[in-house]
């Protein structure tokens, strides 16, 4: 039953992905971040100015990093490459989870097309997302649709969300059971994680509506290059 969310549950989740979206507007406004370490220090800063709290540990990964390890602590390191920053806020005990990926320097043609590739299975994703689909089929389609990188997608699409950050149900093509259903909250977050080159993650906080799965984060998804 807490799998599907009230209104008033749905409208908590909401207002913490506006916040988490005003996060993410001021990161950009103000970015002459050097390290993964200062960045998440200004995520952690506006989170505290504006009287919430993190949904958790906020993740901050570049360059060859960000391609060996998932959820990985940030470090001193430069930024470089692809940035992954993913994080979110607690409203009222009601959180919101949301990553975007930058990127710092000039991009190859290769590098944009890979985020186009990566922004399409998100896309997939979402379109697919609706009432009375199996969450493995969600999965299953945005998975497929990265065609031969689809080697580098090594975790679910996503996950519920609510007063914890990863509840039921999970979109996993490998677990067949969980249905969606309407006013269900969930993540829709494909990644790819090419060892020792490159990681990306997009994600959103969605709410599962009867016309469709509709993003309660939306920062943009375009890639933005500093």
């Amino acid at each position: 039953m807490a799998q599907v969310k009230t209104k008033e549950q749905i409208a908590k989740i909401t207002k913490a992905c506006q916040e988490t979206d005003a996060i993410f507007s001021k990161i950009l406004k103000n970015f002459s971040f050097k390290t993964e370490i200062e960045l998440r220090d200004f995520i952690l800063f506006e989170i505290k100015k504006r009287g919430l709290k993190p949904s958790f540990p906020p993740i901050v990964t570049s360059g060859k990093r960000a391609g060996n390890d998932i959820h990985p602590k940030p470090t001193h390191n430069k930024l470089s490459g692809f940035v992954i920053i993913d994080f979110g806020v607690i409203y009222e005990r009601y959180m919101s989870d949301m990553t975007r990926t930058i990127y710092v320097g000039i991009p190859t043609k290769q590098e944009k097309e890979l985020y186009n590739t990566l922004l399409h299975a998100y896309r997939v994703g979402v379109a697919n997302a609706c009432v009375g689909i199996r969450c493995a089929d969600v999965d299953a389609l945005s998975r497929k649709s990265l065609g031969d990188h689809a080697q580098y997608f090594i975790h679910m699409l996503g996950h519920g969300v609510g007063t914890k950050i990863h509840e039921a149900p999970k979109l996993y093509h490998k677990l067949t059971r969980p249905v969606l259903k309407e006013n269900m909250i969930i993540t829709i977050e494909p990644g790819l994680y090419i060892k020792n080159k490159c990681g990306l993650r997009i994600e959103d906080t969605c709410l599962i509506a009867k016309k469709g799965c509709v993003p309660l984060t939306n920062s943009t998804r375009d890639l933005l290059i500093f």
